[in-house]
């Protein structure tokens, strides 16, 4: 049996054992992730456009990770919207940073390795950037999306009172107490898988200013920053969905209670 083999069986003994029905179902949903993202990559290349693709992609891993785990409910919808909602502000955030950077492409670096391959590919790499960045910062976001919108649903159970506003105000609470959390996240990640690159750096002598001014530093650096703008853009349009959604069912909800 390979490595890859062994943690895989060990990853699904532990999530039955510590997660019962709902960690099978999350096990499952992570390969159900990849063939996701295998589908959008292979259409991709066939062509269609990138930007359709991508907001595709979203659409179908956040209803995957919401709706198959937690079921169809308020605040699934709402962590949802809010992920939509998140990933088209980023997307024009995104497609300016990389346009006006010029990060698209190899940097220097990666050149010296494919100089002998075409790389006349048929993809635009400024919108295939656009891709990997919101690849990158998907999850963080629907699992921050949901992190918001369950308390603030449960807090309207235990408090059926609270207005519109006041609901608003306490996601935002919640927002706040985890956005620094969310946000090292995405950080450690993408630095996590950089690092041995900062070793190269440092073993071919370059200078603190050739490292920071490196076309594909400022890629990584970049993308870091723009999952933290899409983390913290998400919590206040998760807080205002999920107090919109929550009261606009409550009355259904009360009059249910009330013939029953």
């Amino acid at each position: 049996m390979s490595v890859i083999t062994i943690l895989g069986l060990i990853l699904l003994i532990l999530m039955l054992i510590f997660g019962g029905k709902k960690g099978l179902i999350s096990y499952l949903t992570l390969f159900l992730n990849f063939v996701v993202l295998f589908i959008a990559i292979i259409l991709i290349i066939f062509g269609l456009p990138i930007y359709l693709v991508t907001l595709i992609f979203c659409i179908v891993v956040a209803a995957c990770n919401l709706f198959v785990l937690n079921s169809y409910n308020t605040k699934t919808q709402a962590a949802f919207y809010a992920t939509i909602v998140t990933t088209l502000i980023l997307i024009a955030a995104i497609y300016l940073s990389v346009s006006i950077g010029h990060l698209q492409g190899f940097a220097t670096e990666q050149q010296d390795e494919t100089y002998i391959f075409s790389m006349n590919i048929g993809i635009d790499m400024v919108k295939f950037m656009v891709f990997t960045i919101v690849l990158a910062v998907i999850a963080a976001v629907i699992d921050l999306a949901i992190t918001i919108s369950s308390p603030m649903y449960e807090l309207s159970e235990t408090n059926p009172k609270l207005t519109q506003k006041e609901l608003f105000h306490s996601g935002m609470r919640v927002g706040r107490e985890i956005l620094a959390t969310s946000a090292n996240t995405i950080y450690l990640a993408y630095f996590g898988g950089q690092l041995t690159l900062f070793f190269w750096f440092s073993k071919l002598n370059y200078s603190f200013g050739h490292i920071i001014n490196s076309k594909i530093f400022a890629q990584e650096f970049i993308s870091i920053l723009l999952g933290g703008i899409a983390v913290a853009i998400s919590i206040p349009i998760t807080a205002w969905l999920t107090a919109i959604l929550i009261k606009r069912q409550r009355p259904s909800h009360t009059i249910s209670k009330t013939n029953d």
